[in-house]
Formats: structure tokens, sequence, C-alpha cells
């Protein structure tokens, strides 16, 4: 094979693997998983850098999640980051450089917890019938999916996403994908997150029961791979002022 053909070729594998917004995308977010043996001093550690000149002023929202199923991973709680822009990610960073506040909130969590993961990622859609700060401990399903015919895969997914039976679920939906997934497996995920146990799981069944969900089973069949199902439940958010 020449080798314009064979680049040729791996450009349209590359891009028949990759789920592409149609628009740029909503919002921005970094994961960090830990392993936190004092959850109680974790929590403070937030606090105070929240409630620090740095802290109080950084552009970011910042959600504590504790974990409920969570597979292979170790990690008992998660930290989403949330920006608003990719220049807020910029903006957070260059703050927290110099700043001393930084530097005690991380000293204080080290003493208290244990890393294990973080990933990248940007939510490309999203069906919000409640704003997430009027949610009090909101319970979250994620599906992580590694999609390997994205062309294919969204042809059955907008069908979905556009459906009664998606539309009907009573809570919010999210579907994003993996930037930098660090040892997160997965290229995409689509979250569904609720204002308690009952609704969420209800919801998701009656979803899953639905001639949506049918055709859409049988339209994604061999474009993703399910990696993995985890379940987490909110502790406490930290907004942007």
């Amino acid at each position: 094979m020449k080798l314009k053909t064979l680049f040729a070729a791996l450009v349209l594998s590359f891009c028949s693997n990759f789920v592409a917004a149609a628009e740029p995308p909503l919002f921005y977010g970094q994961g960090y998983s830990f392993v936190v043996q004092d959850p109680a001093a974790f929590v403070a550690a937030m606090d105070a850098y929240r409630a620090s000149p740095t802290g109080s002023k950084i552009p970011n929202t910042v959600v504590l999640s504790q974990n409920i199923v969570n597979g292979d991973y170790a990690g008992t709680h998660g930290v989403n980051v949330f920006y608003p822009t990719t220049a807020s990610m910029d903006q957070s960073r260059a703050m927290n450089a110099n700043s001393a506040d930084w530097m005690t909130f991380l000293s204080a969590i080290a003493a208290v917890s244990t890393p294990d993961g973080e990933n990248l990622f940007a939510i490309e859609r999203a069906k919000v019938k409640t704003a997430p700060g009027d949610l009090i401990n909101p319970v979250t399903m994620i599906y992580a999916l590694s999609v390997t015919d994205g062309s294919a895969f969204m042809k059955a997914f907008n069908q979905m996403w556009d459906s009664e039976a998606l539309n009907d679920f009573p809570g919010n939906v999210y579907f994003g994908r993996n930037i930098a997934s660090g040892n997160v497996e997965g290229t995409n995920f689509i979250s569904f997150v609720a204002g308690s146990m009952a609704q969420l799981l209800d919801g998701i069944d009656a979803m899953q029961s639905s001639d949506a969900m049918a055709r859409y089973q049988k339209g994604v069949k061999g474009t993703r791979t399910l990696e993995a199902t985890n379940v987490a439940i909110e502790l406490k958010r930290w907004a942007a002022e």
C-alpha cells in the first residue's frame, strides 16, 4: 500500500471512531478519584479552600460525590471540577499556581486521601429539568462507552435522544466525551441524574423497557462497548460566585 493511501486509510479509521459534536461543548470538566480515609476532614479541607481568598474567586464549580457502585476502581469519592469555558480552565490554573491557599489545600487532602485517577471531559448535550444546584444529594448513574463507529452510533443515539422515552426520564441527562481519559475507560459517557435512588432506578427501568430503547439497542449493536456502569451520590457542591 502506498504511503498516501495508507495515511488516508488511517485518517478514515480515526474519524469513524470519533464521536464529534455538531456544536461546541456546553461546558468542560475534570474528574478526580480518591480513596478517602477521613471523609469529614476531606470535606473540611474543601470548605476551607473555597472560603479562602483564592478559592472564593476561582471560576469553577466543584462537586464532591461518594461512590455507591464503582466497579474495578478503588476510589471511594469523586471530585468533578466544572468549567464554563476553556479560558476559565486556564484562569483557574493560573490563580492556583502561586497560591498559598492551594498549597494548604493540597497538603490537607494528601493527609487524608490517596489519588486513584483523573480524566478531562466535555459535556456536549444536556436535558435539564431541574437546575443542578437545586437538587439535594442527587444520585447519578453513568454509562461509560467505547465507541468504535461514531457515525452509526450517533444515528441511533440521536433518535434515542429525541425520543419520548428519554424525555420522560424524571431528572437530568448528559452526554459527554473524554478528552483525556487517563485510567478511565471509554470514549464517551451518558449520565442520568435524579433526586433520589427511586427516581433514578424507576426512570431508567421505564426507559429500558421502551420501544425507543429496543430500537436504540438494535441500532448501536457493534458500534460501541459498554465499559462500566457506575453509581454515585452527590455530597456537596461549591458553585462559582
